[in-house]
């Protein structure tokens, strides 16, 4: 085996690209794990909506040791890191309830056109199960067909250049830069550059690290200062750097502008964020969840599981009455489905589950067959 050397300078550079490229591609899977966990995962028996084992176990406490935020955080992670993520069952816990967990590692199944797959040696933490698990008894996502994260992370080293050129130009416009003229006669004598290179040491070098020091010129020395403008600006290097988060944020399908700050244009930019970041993982997750804890059987007799995201965005009541009166006129939305929709409690009254609809708003029959009744009435 071959060894290498390198540098401390070559090291500290590596550690700062590495902290650029870790803090763009966690700031994007910190703002998809938080939309996922926002989400409410809905139960359904029978085509109704129900709030039983199920609805607690996947919205608050899918396992003795973790919340359901902490648990599609971790999710959500483990996809975007490996492209692909495990839920296995666990022990039931002393209450009696299942428990899932989310898988560390597991050794890549065969995959089999026409026979259940096989995951082996599944870790979670420090365990790591004995006994293999077949697909029909795991939850099994897969985030894009091709991995897209050793792309952004090529990308990543071939921009970086582009970074570290516009940090040593900066360090190099804002440094001092000088050029002693040495007098043939001072450089002519014995031992000259031993001497030279010991004044460099302990008095020109201070001199320049130094805020505030004078710098003794000899005869047969001459100091001019070269270069080093001071008129440096960290602009273009931010610049290169939000570049950088612009072209993560891309591969996550994030809108740039939710990831550099910017205020202008964001309320698109969430529309398309959910449409299409959010939207097809929570496709993704409620099919499989219906498909292995439910089956077909089940599912034709109205019993499934729905990922609601509309909680994901903030909702102002206040900014937004009139648009809540049009949905719940219109016999579209019943009270109770606007209020979980706003994140506030439901009402335990048969009224609050029904559809109302204004007098305001019907068929053209309707309208016609009124209008003909009061012109009979007037004749």
């Amino acid at each position: 085996m071959s060894t290498q050397e390198v540098s401390c300078r070559e090291l500290f550079e590596a550690a700062q690209e590495y902290q650029v490229r870790e803090l763009c591609f966690w700031v994007c899977v910190n703002m998809v794990a938080g939309a996922i966990g926002r989400c409410e995962l809905r139960t359904f028996r029978g085509g109704k909506e129900i709030r039983e084992r199920d609805y607690y176990l996947w919205n608050v406490s899918p396992n003795v040791n973790q919340s359901s935020t902490a648990f599609w955080h971790k999710l959500v992670a483990r996809l975007y890191q490996d492209n692909e993520a495990l839920i296995v069952p666990t022990l039931t816990r002393a209450d009696g309830m299942d428990a899932l967990v989310v898988a560390d590692d597991w050794a890549q199944p065969e995959d089999w056109p026409s026979r259940q797959n096989e995951y082996r040696s599944v870790r979670v933490g420090e365990y790591t199960w004995q006994y293999p698990f077949y697909e029909n008894n795991v939850l099994h996502l897969k985030l894009h067909h091709k991995n897209m994260v050793p792309v952004i992370a090529g990308l990543y080293q071939s921009y970086w250049r582009l970074v570290s050129a516009a940090m040593r130009h900066y360090e190099w416009d804002r440094g001092q830069h000088w050029k002693v003229h040495v007098n043939q006669m001072a450089s002519g004598e014995d031992g000259w550059e031993t001497k030279f290179q010991a004044m460099i040491a302990a008095q020109i070098k201070p001199f320049l690290e130094s805020g505030g020091a004078i710098l003794p010129e000899f005869d047969g020395y001459a100091y001019e200062r070269v270069g080093g403008t001071g008129s440096g600006d960290t602009r273009d290097i931010k610049a290169l750097i939000e570049d950088i988060f612009d072209f993560t944020a891309r591969g996550f399908l994030i809108p740039a502008v939710l990831v550099n700050g910017k205020i202008e244009g964001t309320q698109d930019a969430n529309t398309r964020f959910l449409t299409n970041c959010i939207d097809p993982l929570c496709d993704q997750l409620q099919e499989e969840i219906t498909r292995k804890l439910y089956g077909y059987q089940a599912w034709k007799a109205g019993d499934y599981v729905r990922m609601d995201s509309s909680s994901i965005l903030h909702f102002d009541m206040f900014a937004n009455a009139a648009n809540v009166e049009k949905l719940v006129g219109s016999a579209a939305f019943s009270v109770n489905d606007i209020l979980r929709s706003a994140n506030q409690p439901t009402i335990d009254e048969p009224w609050a589950d029904a559809h109302f609809l204004t007098k305001n708003i019907s068929t053209m029959d309707d309208v016609a067959r009124q209008l003909g009744i009061e012109k009979g009435a007037t004749q």
